[in-house]
């Protein structure tokens, strides 16, 4: 018996001018995530795929968030995000947008500290350790980085810096908080 759930939904609109180049990419990225959970799905688990886009200045954010149940408590949440240079119609990784990634991620580890204990403190991790070991200036904590038209967002999936019952924590960086980093 098949019991898979595919929901691929667009959660944004997205402009004319974008909207072929973009629909290729996304069909690509969608691919290679079916691709790499195809060993839950092979175990008879249900999934569930959607993806928001995001536009800042040329760049176009892909967020992808995958749900796969196997049973238990919960589904295990995957999510993925991507840069697209709309001017060049190439892929980008965080280092191409940054000027150091190192100096970027550990400028943005303190920032979302700061902003997490300002703002989300009754959604976030009692225990101050593992708050600080989900905000370790490493590419796996912050790979859900979204470029939007106002402001840096950083997606923090259930139990980086809070429980399952908290959801996704995401909180947004001014840009002018991040300029000296930013190549865009």
């Amino acid at each position: 018996m098949n019991n898979y759930v595919n929901t691929f939904y667009q959660e944004m609109y997205i402009e004319e001018v974008y909207s072929f180049a973009l629909d290729e990419v996304i069909k690509e990225k969608q691919n290679e995530l079916l691709d790499k959970i195809k060993g839950e799905s092979a175990k008879g688990s249900t999934y569930n795929i959607s993806y928001k886009l995001n536009f800042y200045q040329n760049i176009a954010t892909l967020h992808f968030t995958i749900y796969v149940y196997s049973g238990g408590a919960h589904d295990i949440r995957y999510d993925e995000s991507y840069y697209y240079d709309l001017n060049n119609g190439k892929s980008l990784e965080l280092k191409d947008l940054v000027t150091n990634e190192d100096e970027f991620l550990k400028k943005i580890s303190a920032l979302s500290k700061e902003i997490l204990e300002k703002e989300k403190k009754e959604q976030i991790y009692e225990d101050t350790c593992l708050v600080l070991d989900g905000l370790k200036p490493t590419k796996e904590n912050f790979g859900n980085i979204i470029f939007e038209s106002d402001a840096l967002k950083i997606i923090f999936p259930p139990y980086q810096v809070g429980p399952w019952s908290s959801g996704e924590i995401n909180i947004k960086i001014p840009y002018q908080a991040i300029a000296d980093y930013l190549k865009i």
